[in-house]
C-alpha cells in the first residue's frame, strides 16, 4: 500500500509542474502582448519634433534646436500674419514687380502687375499651390514693405517663444539668413492651429481660384501635402500640413494629426533627398506619438511660451531614444505569478487527505479484523 501511495504522490507532483509552467509561459505571453515595447524610430530627417499641440508636450526631438533652412514651411509664419492683421475680404493689387528676383522654378501663380486678388484668394494659393508671389502679396499687404513684414515675422517669432528663429523673407526661397528649427516651427504651428481662420487655409484640402481683372479663367488647385490627400495615410488623421523645398533645405514637412481626441504637431527637416522620405520619417513620427500615453509622471520638455522662456534656463534637450525607458533609479514593478503556489498547497492538501485517510482505512481494516476474531473464539466456546 505504501508503494501505491508513493505512485500517487508523484503524479500529484508532476500535475502540478506541468500546471505551473503552462501558468507562467500563459503569464509571459499576455504580458509581452499586453504592454508593447515602444521606441522611438529612426528617421532620416535632421531635425524634427513631435509635441502636442495642446499642452505643448514634447514626446520626441531630433536636434530640435539645431538652425535649418525651413523653405517654403516659412509660409505658415506668413499667413498667420496675413490673418492677424488683415480680412478675407481684402482686395490686394500686384506690383509691376512682383516677379521680380524669382527663380524660374518658383512655385507660383504667375500674378501680374495690377492684377487684383482678395486675401483669401492669396491665402488659399499660398498654402495649396506654395505660391511665392502670393506671399509676396500678403506681405506687402501686411507690412507694407517686404522688409517690414520680415521684421513683423521676427517679432511674432520671439513673441511666441521662437528661440532659434531669423527670417529674411516671406515665402522661403533660398536664403543664407532664412533660418529656423523644429522647435520654433512647432512653435509656430501651435499659434496657426489656434485661428479658425488661418486652419480654413492651412488645411485645405483643394480650392479653385476663379476669374480676376486680369484672369479669365479659373484655376483649381489641390494640396501638395500627400498625406492630406492619399487614402494610403488616411487613418493618422491629417488635419492640416505645409510642405517646403529648395536646394539649400532639402525636403521640410510640417503636418498635424489628430486621433482619439489628441492633436499632434510634427515637424522634419531635411530628410533625405527624396520627397517620400520625409513622408516615411512623418508616419513613422505620428505613429509613435500617438503610442505613448498623453502625460506621464516622468519629466518632460514643453513647447515654452515667451515668458516662461525669460524666467528660466533654455530647456534640456530629451534622449528620443531613452525618454520612454526606465531609467535605473525607477525600478520596475513585476507582476508575481501566484498560481504555482495556489497549485502546490492543494497538491499538498491533497496528500495529506489521502495519507490521512489511508491510516484511517488501515486503523478501521485492523479494527475489523480483530472483532472478527473475537467473534469466531466466541462462536467456538458457544459450540463447545
Amino acid at each position: 500500500m505504501n508503494k501505491k501511495l508513493l505512485v500517487v504522490f508523484t503524479l500529484i507532483f508532476s500535475f502540478t509542474y506541468i500546471l505551473s509552467g503552462m501558468s507562467v509561459s500563459a503569464q509571459t505571453a499576455s504580458s509581452q502582448t499586453a504592454i508593447p515595447q515602444t521606441t522611438a524610430p529612426g528617421i532620416t530627417a535632421e531635425t524634427a519634433i513631435v509635441a502636442d499641440a495642446d499642452s505643448g508636450r514634447i514626446y520626441y526631438q531630433k536636434s530640435m534646436h539645431k538652425q535649418m533652412y525651413p523653405a517654403s514651411i516659412t509660409k505658415i509664419m506668413t499667413g498667420l500674419l496675413a490673418v492677424e492683421n488683415g480680412n478675407d475680404t481684402d482686395v490686394i493689387t500686384a506690383p509691376d514687380d512682383i516677379q521680380k528676383g524669382m527663380p524660374g522654378d518658383a512655385a507660383r501663380i504667375w500674378l501680374a502687375g495690377g492684377e487684383q486678388v482678395t486675401q483669401e484668394e492669396a491665402l488659399y494659393t499660398m498654402f495649396l499651390a506654395s505660391a511665392n508671389d502670393s506671399a509676396n502679396v500678403l506681405a506687402l499687404h501686411t507690412g507694407g514693405t517686404i522688409d517690414n513684414f520680415v521684421d513683423m515675422m521676427n517679432t511674432r517669432a520671439k513673441e511666441l517663444g521662437a528661440q532659434d528663429t531669423h527670417f529674411s523673407n516671406a515665402n522661403g526661397l533660398p536664403d543664407v539668413n532664412n533660418l529656423t528649427s523644429a522647435y520654433d516651427m512647432a512653435i509656430i504651428t501651435k499659434k496657426a492651429l489656434e485661428s479658425p481662420t488661418l486652419m480654413k487655409y492651412f488645411g485645405a484640402l483643394t480650392y479653385t481660384m476663379p476669374t480676376t481683372n486680369m484672369r479669365k479663367q479659373t484655376v483649381a488647385y489641390q494640396t501638395l501635402h500627400k498625406m492630406m490627400k492619399y487614402e494610403k495615410y488616411k487613418r493618422l488623421g491629417v488635419i492640416a500640413g505645409k510642405t517646403g523645398w529648395e536646394t539649400m533645405s532639402g525636403h521640410t514637412l510640417v503636418t498635424v494629426a489628430k486621433q482619439n481626441g489628441r492633436t499632434l504637431i510634427c515637424v522634419v527637416m531635411k530628410s533625405d533627398n527624396n520627397s517620400y522620405a520625409a513622408y516615411n520619417d512623418t508616419v513613422a513620427l505620428l505613429d509613435y506619438g500617438f503610442a505613448l500615453p498623453a502625460s506621464s509622471e516622468k519629466p518632460a520638455d514643453f513647447l515654452k511660451p515667451a515668458a516662461v522662456i525669460t524666467q528660466s534656463a533654455p530647456p534640456v534637450a530629451p534622449d528620443p531614444v531613452t525618454s520612454t525607458q526606465k531609467t535605473e533609479t525607477e525600478p520596475a514593478v513585476e507582476n508575481v505569478n501566484t498560481v504555482p503556489f495556489i497549485i502546490s498547497a492543494l497538491a499538498v492538501c491533497l496528500f495529506a487527505f489521502l495519507a490521512t485517510f489511508y491510516r484511517t482505512r488501515k486503523r478501521t481494516s485492523r479494527v475489523l479484523q480483530r472483532g472478527t476474531v473475537s467473534a469466531g473464539v466466541i462462536k467456538q466456546r458457544y459450540k463447545a
